[in-house]
């Protein structure tokens, strides 16, 4: 048998036609992937983890910094009517306030956070004599 492009014409028009389902129900929408979490969402996840899981936290104040490369995540919260600091260290880590002893979050704060500053080092700048 031999198909000349008039035979194929039915053939070709079955191919492009949508098949509908059995049943004539709309077919189930594919589901789509999460958006990935970002990294103030996972320290905040690792938080509330850390603090047992509690619903009554309120995150505030929070910005990024880097130490050797690592990122890390500093910020405050607000638990039982107090403002306590945190920090997260490459989205693995968290540190708060109330389980350090002392002074441990002033100096991890200091070191790390750059006390409300992103402490990674300044972008390179030209040598004198450079500039252009």
């Amino acid at each position: 048998m031999v198909l000349t492009p008039v035979g194929l014409a039915p053939l070709l028009a079955a191919c492009q036609q949508a098949t509908a389902p059995a049943n004539n129900q709309a077919a189930a929408p594919v589901p789509q992937k999460a958006a990935p979490e970002s990294d103030v969402g996972a320290a905040q996840r690792l938080v509330r983890a850390r603090l047992g899981g509690g619903a009554d936290v309120q995150f505030q104040a929070v910005h990024r910094s880097a130490s050797d490369g690592v990122p890390i995540v500093c910020g405050t919260y607000q638990q039982g009517g107090r403002t306590q600091r945190y920090i997260v260290v490459n989205g693995e880590e968290a540190f708060v306030e109330p389980q350090m002893q002392p002074g441990e979050m002033d100096r991890a704060n200091a070191e790390f956070c750059g006390e409300g500053h992103d402490n990674r080092p300044p972008p390179a700048t030209p040598a004198p004599g450079n500039a252009q």
